[in-house]
């Protein structure tokens, strides 16, 4: 390797330094990029929907099971629209889960 003058030096050292900025720029721009997909990452809040229907009391639960009784062919459906509740619940109802 030959000797480099001191203007020379200078010069490369102005170019790394140079190099050095645009990497460090180049850095931020990544990090920041980062930093906007981690926060992708995460939930966003909600609220829940209103409830619609109304609580499976007792004597909902016995409703049910007695209209189930009357009326055999009724489905899950039908039973759920007399009572004004979901259909998951008269399923739950009548299988005892609920």
């Amino acid at each position: 390797m030959t000797k480099l003058t001191i203007p020379q030096i200078r010069e490369e050292v102005q170019q790394l330094t140079a190099e050095g900025a645009q990497l460090a720029r180049r850095q931020l721009e990544i990090n920041a990029r980062i930093s906007a997909l981690m926060a992708e990452t995460y939930r966003r809040s909600y609220s829940r929907a209103p409830v619609t229907s109304r609580r499976v009391t007792p004597a909902v639960r016995a409703s049910v099971r007695q209209m189930a009784h009357d009326f055999p062919d009724a489905s899950h459906q039908e039973i759920a629209t007399a009572h004004d509740i979901n259909m998951g619940r008269v399923s739950e109802i009548l299988h005892g889960k609920l």
